[in-house]
């Protein structure tokens, strides 16, 4: 039997999951982690996230033996091996191999940094050579922080499904689809961006070959065997950025085809056949995991993260399984006063980014009157995420001109039926469900499947993706239109009001 391994190093935890050909899960397992913190003191609103590589990767090689064990397969099934992860972090070696800084993709120790490289070549220029503007997140920044304030010196960067890959085989290499969130890349080339290394004298030699998604690189070491319970020698293949792979693994390759992520942010992306950039310089654009496919990128935000959060304070301490469960009743049993949600979905727009911005919940007033009950809370903000995800996929059209035809969900959040329906009901598309929830880990099996086979990609696809339709409710997506307008026009309010 033939089976793919992938591995997943998500933002706030990681994952192995183990495919067979077909598609379907033989076996996953994944662990939680977290991050060390440390506020500036000069700059109170800036903080530095790390982690410790070393307990990373031992937490995803326990998830890789996790994953072999609940599938019941022998090391040597394993046809190969690739991983995928969060995008924007990073992970910095020495020059004998070993890891000196390793960030996640919510550290801002960069900032002062990424106001010298808007200074030095401009967000004008930087969007055009990299898809994408604001550069305080980014490795660039990052790096030049660290050329300034560690030591050693840098010998290699890389993003953190290369550092995988590194683990996993003792080869560098990189990708394009994650190698464009280090604003060292070349967007249109799919090359390291002379100009952006020559501007900020960068030694080329501290970025690794650029090979395609999918393409072999080496093969699991002895120490890596050991480590994560794959065989030795288990040919290992360069996987992707996260977002990128979930768009193969929900099927999503077709030039004019959109799909968006429900993860713990929900970004939404339209793949194009050209490179393409938005005028105003606001939505990224960046390479699909997907020869001569490109994408232009929206986001919904902070989707996945503020739901449990409003589940937890809405169901007490109670497992995260009974939580969901807990939300998919409530938002069935809604009911009571027009109510409008503002904690965490939003429209992308990272020139309105402001820390001190109100959000929260409006209704009805005065609440002796009206008083919203939990379900009610549950259902408004399941209708923000609908609301923003029209919103976003409005910015997309522009830019693009021409609007979906359609719309494709994946990720966890897709477990929730209630979600899914509202969805369909607010953008008013066809809507389709990836079947498969752990869409970016399926993206990665799928680059094995097709590479190690010398398959067709777009075949491959299609052999091991499986999708489900959203039946909406035609009247539902008229009573939605009124509701819809009046979010935007809050919403646009709350952008221009101080807390």
């Amino acid at each position: 039997m033939a089976a793919f391994v992938a591995l997943d190093a998500g933002t706030g935890g990681g994952k192995a999951v183990v495919f067979d050909d077909g598609g379907n899960v033989l076996g996953a397992h994944r662990e939680a982690w977290g991050y060390e913190v440390r506020v500036n003191p000069d700059m109170p609103f800036i903080k530095e996230f790390s982690f410790n590589a070393a307990a990373f990767w031992d937490i995803l090689c326990r998830c890789v033996r996790g994953a072999l064990e609940r599938a019941g397969i022998a090391a040597a099934d394993v046809v190969g091996v690739a991983a995928t992860s969060q995008r924007e972090g990073c992970v910095f070696l020495d020059a004998q191999g070993r890891e000196i800084y390793a960030g996640p993709n919510l550290d801002g120790r960069g900032f002062a940094e990424g106001l010298e490289v808007l200074n030095r070549l401009g967000g004008e220029r930087l969007y055009q050579i990299t898809g994408h503007n604001a550069p305080f997140i980014f490795p660039i920044a990052r790096y030049l922080w660290f050329r300034s304030h560690g030591t050693p010196a840098v010998a290699h960067l890389l993003m953190i499904s290369d550092w995988l890959t590194y683990r996993l085989s003792g080869e560098l290499a990189a990708e394009p689809s994650n190698a464009t969130e280090s604003m060292f890349f070349d967007l249109k080339g799919r090359c390291w961006s002379d100009e952006i290394l020559s501007t900020f004298d960068i030694p080329r030699g501290i970025l690794p070959p650029v090979l395609r998604s999918g393409e072999r690189v080496g093969a699991v070491t002895a120490a890596a065997a050991a480590a994560t319970g794959l065989a030795a020698g288990t040919p290992v293949f360069v996987g992707g950025a996260d977002t990128q792979c979930s768009l193969l693994g929900a099927g999503v390759i077709d030039a004019d085809a959109t799909g968006a992520t429900l993860g713990t942010t929900t970004p939404v992306q339209a793949v194009v056949d050209t490179a393409v950039f938005d005028p105003h310089g606001n939505l990224w654009a960046g390479c699909h995991v997907l020869p001569g496919r490109w994408v232009v990128e929206s986001n919904a935000g902070d989707t996945g993260g503020a739901y449990l959060w409003l589940l937890d304070l809405i169901g007490g301490d109670r497992p995260r399984h009974e939580l969901y469960a807990l939300g998919e009743r409530l938002a069935a049993a809604a009911f009571g006063p027009p109510t409008m949600m503002f904690i965490g979905p939003t429209v992308f727009n990272l020139v309105k980014m402001r820390p001190n911005r109100p959000g929260g919940l409006l209704f009805p007033f005065p609440a002796m009157h009206v008083r919203p009950e939990r379900s009610t809370f549950v259902r408004a903000f399941l209708e923000s995420i609908g609301y923003a995800l029209r919103a976003n996929l409005g910015q997309i059209a522009a830019v693009t001109g021409r609007p979906a035809p359609a719309l494709t969900l994946s990720g966890g959040m897709t477990r929730s039926a209630a979600l899914t329906r509202v969805i369909a009901d607010v953008v008013g598309l066809p809507t389709r469900v990836a079947c498969e929830p752990e869409s970016a880990a399926l993206g990665c099996a799928i680059l094995i499947a097709a590479h190690a086979s010398g398959g067709d990609l777009a075949a491959t696809t299609r052999t091991m993706v499986r999708h489900g339709e959203v039946e909406s409710d035609a009247e539902q997506r008229d009573r939605y239109e009124a509701p819809y307008g009046r979010w935007c026009e809050l919403y646009h309010m709350l952008e221009e009001t101080d807390l």
